[in-house]
Order: structure tokens, then C-alpha cells, then sequence
């Protein structure tokens, strides 16, 4: 009988433990991971976005992955400093432009300055998905320990060409006091084009228009919008020259960290809130369209403009002049993804 006693309670021990440990397991499985998701514009459509990414990772994780949101400049809102912390694991994801990759790879993304390079939002989104883009996003990794997001990216507007006269072809450049942004590879593009070229500070801009320093300028429609252009500018060009965009990046030490449930939850969110980012964009510019010509400015539309003749004028000249800079037949690879 004791020793019956005593196996039926070492059992009973046993069971006990099995239980135990399996409660544990299940309690590790479900750990919060919480994480903080950096950013530094208060008002754009890609933090509303990035907030309904945060949103649809916790929904969708069941609430084991956990974001922190620091999206309007609470951490910061020098662009240059938030891409370091996140390379410093201060933090574990940031949504941002291309400032990251003009590190890792300047080469190439001094091509992307060149006006033109693009035909239309898919291009460059097909870009990223591409060999190329994943190759670029792998020296990233190696280079600065960060890893974008390339699935799919947040699409900002084009820019458009405006004037305070009609701009048809590339020979109605000649002579135009064009203000750009003080970036080496526009200012190139557009001297390409015969215009006086004149870079003025974002904050200047409105009144060098007004008083006629500059009578010409060239930025995305939400840009022209914010600044109340469409009170100083007379003709609004759909040049559609130049496309940019924003990125999910994460800490590679982090992303690694993670299950791959995880990941794939992270991701899943990160298609669907761009996906609504890119939608809304292309919204918002057809209604900046119809508001701009009620408010008085005369829309030049694509199929009115000799885009050839741009091309003509700065791509060959910009090929020749950076051939020592830009990587041996990028620009040929580029334009192959299109076809």
C-alpha cells in the first residue's frame, strides 16, 4: 500500500509539472511585444496612414504586438536624425522618405533626381519590387543595420510645372526664372531646359513669386496647395515629371527578433495601410485639379504638352554629364521595367 501510495503521488507530481510547463509555454506564446513606430509630420496623409498600419497591427495580432506612436516629431523632426536612431535601434520602425538610401546607395539615387526618370506611380513601384530595389534594400541592411519595407510603398504625388505663362513644349523654358528646391540633380534637369534656374527657400517661395524674383516653380499638387500658389501662378502644367515616395523601415536586429506570424502581421498591415495611402493621394490631387482651376488657374494638360521634348532636352544631356556617377546602364534597366 505505501508503495502504491507513493507512485500515485509521484505521478500526480509528475502530471502537475506537465501542466504547469504547458500553461508557461502558452503564456510565452502570447508575450506583448511592444515596439515604437517614429515619425515627424503632423499633418500628412502618410502619418494617417501609418496610424492606421499601428492600428491594424494590434487588431490583427490580437494585441501581442503592441506599437508606440511617436509620428508627429515627438521624438524629433530632423529627418537625418531619426534614420540614425532607428540605425541605433533607439526605436524599431520609422516611416520616412528616401534619406536612408541616399546613403547606402548615393549612386542611385542621384539618378532618381533626374526629372523624368519615371513614367507614372507603377513605375516606381515596380522598381522597388524589383531585383534591383531588393538589391538596394539589401545594402541598406548591410550598410546601416535598417530594412525597408519595398512590398509596397506610400506614393506621394507627382510634382507639376507651374508659370505665369504656358508651357507647351521644352522651347517655352527658355528664359522662365524657375525656383527649385537647391537639389543638384533638378537644378541639372531643368538648366537642361534653358531656364533661368533660381533655387529659393520652401518659405520664400510665395512672396519670389509675388514680387517676380522667380515666375515659375514645380512641386506636387498638396504642396502648391498648402502654399497658396494658385494666387501667384497663372498656368498649372501636367508635367508629372518626378515620382517620390515613403517607406515602412524597421531595425533589422528587431525585425529579426520577431516570429514569423509576427512579421507576416506586420506586413499584411503595412499593404493595407499604404494601399489606403495611395488611394487617397490620387484623390486628393484630382480634387486639387478641379479646386485649382475654380480658383482661377488655367490647367495645361499632359496630352497638351511635348513631354518628349523634355526628355529629349535633360535625360541625354544628364546620362552624359553624370556618367562617371550614376551605375553603368541603370538608366536602361530602369525604363526596361516598364515595357
Amino acid at each position: 500500500m505505501a508503495l502504491f501510495l507513493s507512485a500515485a503521488i509521484a505521478a500526480s507530481a509528475l502530471l502537475t509539472g506537465c501542466g504547469s510547463a504547458a500553461s508557461g509555454s502558452t503564456a510565452a506564446s502570447q508575450e506583448v511585444v511592444t515596439f515604437k513606430m517614429v515619425g515627424n509630420n503632423a499633418s500628412a496623409l502618410s502619418t494617417e496612414a501609418a496610424k492606421k498600419i499601428a492600428a491594424l497591427i494590434e487588431e490583427k495580432s490580437d494585441g501581442t504586438l503592441k506599437p508606440e506612436l511617436y509620428l508627429e516629431g515627438q521624438l524629433g523632426d530632423n529627418d537625418e536624425d531619426l534614420c540614425t536612431g532607428l540605425s541605433e535601434g533607439n526605436y524599431e520602425m520609422l516611416i520616412n522618405a528616401e534619406m536612408l538610401f541616399n546613403w547606402a546607395v548615393p549612386e542611385w539615387m542621384e539618378l532618381f533626381n533626374m526629372a523624368f526618370i519615371f513614367e507614372n506611380q507603377q513605375h516606381l513601384q515596380k522598381f522597388w519590387e524589383s531585383d534591383i530595389g531588393a538589391d538596394l534594400g539589401e545594402q541598406l541592411v548591410e550598410k546601416y543595420g535598417v530594412r525597408a519595407y519595398l512590398n509596397t510603398i506610400a506614393l506621394r504625388g507627382p510634382r507639376y510645372l507651374t508659370a505665369n505663362k504656358p508651357v507647351y513644349s521644352v522651347s517655352d523654358m527658355a528664359g522662365v526664372k524657375l525656383r527649385t528646391p537647391n537639389n543638384a540633380g533638378v537644378i541639372a534637369s531643368w538648366t537642361a531646359t534653358d531656364a533661368n534656374v533660381t533655387p529659393v527657400a520652401w518659405g520664400e517661395l510665395f512672396g519670389a513669386l509675388q514680387t517676380g524674383i522667380v515666375n515659375a516653380q514645380e512641386n506636387p499638387l498638396a504642396n502648391i496647395d498648402q502654399a497658396g500658389l494658385y494666387q501667384v501662378q497663372s498656368y498649372l502644367m501636367q508635367t508629372e515629371h518626378q515620382y517620390t515616395n515613403y517607406f515602412m523601415f524597421f531595425n533589422e536586429a528587431w525585425w529579426q527578433s520577431l516570429s514569423d506570424e509576427h512579421k507576416q502581421i506586420i506586413s499584411e498591415a503595412i499593404d493595407e495601410g499604404f494601399t489606403w495611402h495611395n488611394e487617397q493621394v490620387n484623390a486628393e490631387d484630382e480634387a486639387f485639379l478641379e479646386s485649382f482651376q475654380e480658383k482661377g488657374m488655367t490647367l495645361i494638360t499632359k496630352d497638351e504638352i511635348d513631354i518628349e521634348s523634355f526628355k529629349e532636352a535633360i535625360i541625354p544631356q544628364l546620362l552624359e554629364e553624370n556618367k562617371d556617377v550614376y551605375p553603368e546602364g541603370a538608366y536602361e534597366q530602369i525604363q526596361a521595367l516598364n515595357q
